[in-house]
């Protein structure tokens, strides 16, 4: 009986949606970068493979089923694609452009971080009203 539930408990986890692990690399907030990624700015990173190759390591690696992806406004020749994850995890999408140089690049976006609210302020103090004296003795 316990070796059933434990099957059904691996079943389980590996049916939750997660992207496919990538061959090698490494991450950035969680999101997959390819081996021979190289950081050029804070989330930003330039990929070696061809805008082609690109495209099919982040199709297997994050299947547009559950990754939903839309083709970026293009304005100067340049191809892009945003990548949206609908999961819980540090990062909320990002966008694969190929410069005008060839280079295929990746911008991964952080979900936004939740300022600290302030406590909410203290209820006004209700002013000391005198005590209402005994009837009787004056």
């Amino acid at each position: 009986m316990r070796n059933l539930v434990a099957g059904l408990a691996l079943l389980a986890a590996m049916l939750l949606p997660s992207p496919a692990p990538a061959a090698g690399g490494f991450k950035a907030r969680g999101f997959f970068l390819p081996d021979g990624a190289v950081k050029l700015d804070e989330d930003r990173y330039r990929l070696p493979q061809a805008w082609e190759d690109a495209v099919k390591f982040y199709r297997s690696t994050y299947p547009p089923a559950k990754f939903p992806r839309r083709t970026l406004r293009n304005q100067s020749g340049v191809r892009a694609m945003h990548i949206t994850n609908s999961s819980p995890a540090e990062w909320e999408g990002a966008n694969l452009y190929e410069t005008s140089r060839g280079e295929v690049r990746v911008f991964v976006m952080g979900k936004p971080e939740k300022p600290e609210e302030p406590p909410p302020p203290m209820p006004p103090r209700k002013a000391e009203q005198p005590r209402p004296r005994k009837s009787g003795n004056p």
